[in-house]
C-alpha cells in the first residue's frame, strides 16, 4: 500500500527518489458539451449546479488514479509533496515518490 502525504512525509522513514521527483501529470478538461447541452434544453438545468467543480474533481480523480498506478509501476512507498494547480482548461498535479528508509 502507498502512503499519502501533502507535504513530504518524515525524512526518518522516507527518503525521495531522485528519478521521480516533482513529476507532474497534466490534464485538460472541459464543460463545453454541458453548457452546449443546456443551451438545447434549458429545462433540464433545473436544481443543478457547480458543473465546472465537478468536472474539476472528476478530472483529479482520474489523474490520481495516474499517480497511483505509476507508483506502483515504480514500487514506491509514498506519494509525497502534492502541489495542485487548476488553470482555465487544464489541471496540473506535481508528486514526488518516496521509498522506505533502510
Amino acid at each position: 500500500m502507498i502512503d499519502i502525504y501533502k507535504n513530504k512525509p518524515p525524512k526518518s522513514v522516507y527518503l525521495p527518489m531522485h528519478r521521480y521527483e516533482n513529476i507532474q501529470f497534466k490534464q485538460k478538461y472541459s464543460i463545453k458539451l454541458i453548457e452546449e447541452f443546456f443551451k438545447k434544453f434549458p429545462e433540464e438545468r433545473r436544481g443543478r449546479k457547480k458543473f465546472r467543480e465537478k468536472e474539476i474533481q472528476n478530472t483529479k480523480i482520474l489523474i490520481y488514479e495516474k499517480i497511483f498506478q505509476k507508483g506502483l509501476e515504480i514500487k514506491a512507498d509514498c506519494v509525497g509533496s502534492i502541489k495542485e494547480k487548476v488553470d482555465k482548461e487544464l489541471i496540473i498535479i506535481k508528486v514526488t515518490y518516496f521509498k522506505k528508509n533502510g
